[in-house]
């Protein structure tokens, strides 16, 4: 090299456009890794609002299914249950009767897809006697409870079931129901199974506690 010459002269020179289709082609690899390689299964399963209107037997629930993944998601059945004792094995049952016959028990209706990286929203209504809720009462928890059951499959076909509580309605001594409080204070996992028995989980209040409220028995 000449004393007069800078590096720059004697460096091998790299085409701009060679190296626009190289970034481009690697780009692309990387996107086609993600969307047919790279599999994210994410569902997570969110209840903002749970209310009882008591006297009119009024179950109202608003779900959020948040998709996280690269891939879409499927809700084979989202409903209300009660916790109820039948036999020696208590177990959630499903509250399927309407509250009015033009709305549905769920809307939308299942099953229903929940895309890649977005969210949905689902409503549930049914009917719930309070008498009914009143004989489900456990005694050591001094209440009936309130949940959900959801069925998801994902991408894969793989299935996963969901039993958890939502609210618990608190009754007064004379064993009537008289207001209700949260028993969820968490998002869950919607590609797990998920079976929690009342009182639900004991967290406390946070921003993914839903709202809860139920009127008292006249």
């Amino acid at each position: 090299m000449k004393a007069n010459e800078t590096p720059s002269r004697w460096l091998p020179r790299i085409d701009f456009g060679t190296l626009m289709a190289v970034m481009a082609l690697a780009i692309s690899g990387l996107s086609f890794h993600r969307s047919y390689l790279y599999t994210k299964q994410d569902l997570q399963i969110t209840v903002s609002e749970v209310s009882y209107m008591t006297n009119q037997g009024g179950v109202y629930m608003t779900i959020a299914f948040s998709n996280g993944g690269n891939r879409d998601a499927a809700i084979l059945r989202v409903e209300p249950a009660l916790w109820e004792k039948s036999g020696s094995q208590p177990s959630w049952r499903a509250l399927g009767d309407k509250v009015h016959p033009d709305i549905p028990v769920t809307v939308p209706k299942t099953p229903f897809v929940v895309k890649a990286g977005g969210v949905e929203v689902a409503t549930l209504s049914a009917t719930l006697r309070p008498g009914d809720a009143e004989q489900s009462a456990l005694s050591a928890d001094g209440g009936a409870f309130l949940g959900i059951r959801v069925e998801t499959m994902n991408s894969d076909g793989n299935l996963y079931r969901l039993e958890h509580a939502v609210a618990r309605l608190t009754l007064d001594k004379t064993g009537r129901i008289k207001s209700a409080e949260a028993a969820i204070h968490q998002t869950l996992p919607g590609f797990e199974d998920v079976r929690v028995a009342p009182p639900g989980d004991r967290l406390q209040s946070n921003k993914q506690t839903p709202f809860v409220w139920a009127d008292q028995e006249s």
